[in-house]
């Protein structure tokens, strides 16, 4: 299938408004002569024939993978970003830094236990090789004193004399000495004299100390690895979001899936659409939050994930997304949808959280994702192929915003007949050629002027 530059496009559809008159005589040529008129009829023909060319023209634009047209500028249908990377990354990392916080280390030290299992594995083990070696030459130093206190260095060689310590001839001893008593390994050539009264209770403490040390050194590593937040790597988001119609509803879909037989239990997903904003006071936000509501089927924000699921944001009322045109969409750089998935590690009972991100350059207008579950008749098992996760196919939907889409659903419902067009700044705008014979919808407004540059149309706003 050919591909088309938007520029191609625009000047396909015409920049001008269409004529009235020209729109009526071309509808009533194409009616059967021989037939009485029937006003309704002919109009409501008429809409489904506008509506049907936008189908057509956004039929010409190739589905490729590659964002570039075939004069180089890139597709109208697929986003791209030139501006300022994600807040997320794909895998899920914050890309963010905090500066100017007095007390900083302070404040770490306080959260001591959290602030360990933040830590990177090479400081987990160089605190834990650090520890247990100062354990052992402080307890090394506590033997070598008693044993130079008591004169047993300088009586080495004296049969009649009793030592604290049997065979502690210098340091290096005292240091071996205090390995195998905190470890009890206990070799056995140099030992203890129980005569000696400070002996059994220095053992008695370096046991105790050698005791607590490995039961806190060793939890901490085991709690390191049993960290709920690996579990997410087992879980699969789609690369790309797409955007497409369902349901008569435009929707944001994104794909998520678990590698895993163990599944994750009471869990849920929810977005958070991203963007710079300026309040009515004139008050910044650079990174303005609002709530998406996504949903799996008909199970609101609760997910049943024993398949993968295409979740889906309606882009109604409430989206951010409503009134928000194709070319904002995937050409803006100044959004960004994340969206997150928590549920309970079933063996643990630990919370785990995946998200992921997507700017304008992962989304794509007008594709849906393929069905990868089929039932397998052979072994009588529903199966799910994951090499077809991130396929796409295609599903042709006019380049009109949803509150544009929406306002056009209720003219045919109220039996008014539309023809859109383009304006100088490439705008799209809707006409009203006639009202048909239909009861007045109280949810329409009167038609309203529309700006100096195209007098002669007029443009159809909802309440």
């Amino acid at each position: 299938m050919p591909k088309y530059s938007r520029e191609t496009r625009r000047n396909n559809r015409g920049h001008a408004s269409i004529d009235v008159l020209a729109s009526l005589k071309s509808s009533e040529k194409s009616k059967n002569k021989s037939r009485p008129p029937n006003l309704f009829l002919d109009k409501h023909i008429a809409m489904k024939e506008t509506l049907e060319e936008d189908k057509n023209e956004f039929q010409m634009v190739e589905f490729a993978d590659s964002a570039e047209s075939a004069d180089g500028s890139n597709s109208f249908y697929r986003g791209y970003q030139m501006g300022r990377p994600s807040l997320v990354r794909k895998g899920g990392k914050y890309r963010i830094a905090y500066k100017g916080i007095s007390g900083k280390g302070k404040h770490y030290l306080q959260d001591l236990y959290q602030t360990c299992i933040d830590l990177k594995w090479r400081w987990v083990m160089a605190i834990v090789f650090i520890v247990f070696f100062i354990s052992y030459l402080l307890f090394a130093i506590f033997w070598f004193l008693m044993a130079v206190i008591h004169g047993d260095l300088t009586h080495i060689d004296d049969p009649n004399w009793t030592p604290c310590i049997y065979k502690l001839k210098n340091f290096p001893d005292a240091l071996q000495f205090s390995i195998e008593t905190q470890t009890t390994i206990g070799f056995g050539v140099i030992y203890p004299n129980p005569s000696c009264i400070a002996s059994i209770p220095l053992m008695y403490l370096q046991a105790t100390v050698g005791f607590l040390l490995e039961t806190i050194l060793m939890g901490f590593v085991l709690v390191k690895l049993a960290k709920s937040k690996h579990r997410r790597n087992t879980l699969l988001f789609s690369n790309t979001a797409c955007i497409c119609k369902e349901e008569g509803e435009l929707v944001l879909q994104i794909r998520l899936g678990d590698m895993r037989q163990s599944h994750l239990v009471d869990t849920s997903v929810y977005g958070i659409f991203i963007r710079d904003k300026v309040s009515k006071e004139g008050t910044r936000y650079p990174l303005f939050q609002h709530h998406l509501d996504i949903q799996a089927h008909g199970m609101d924000d609760r997910v049943f994930l024993i398949w993968p699921l295409v979740l889906n944001h309606k882009i109604n009322e409430d989206s951010p997304f409503w009134d928000m045109k194709p070319e904002e969409i995937l050409h803006a750089n100044n959004f960004e949808v994340v969206v997150i998935f928590e549920g309970i590690i079933e063996s643990t009972g630990e919370i785990c959280q995946a998200r992921t991100s997507y700017t304008s350059k992962d989304i794509i207008w007008g594709r849906t994702f393929a069905n990868i579950v089929e039932f397998d008749d052979e072994h009588g098992k529903w199966r799910a192929n994951f090499k077809l996760f991130e396929d796409l196919v295609p599903c042709p939907i006019p380049k009109y915003s949803g509150k544009e889409m929406h306002i056009l659903k209720k003219a045919l419902e109220s039996g008014t007949q539309i023809v859109s067009g383009k304006n100088e700044e490439d705008q799209p705008y809707f006409r009203k050629i006639s009202s048909l014979s239909k009861p007045h919808d109280s949810s329409m407004t009167e038609f309203e002027d529309a700006p100096e540059r195209n007098k002669s149309s007029i443009e159809l706003t909802e309440k």
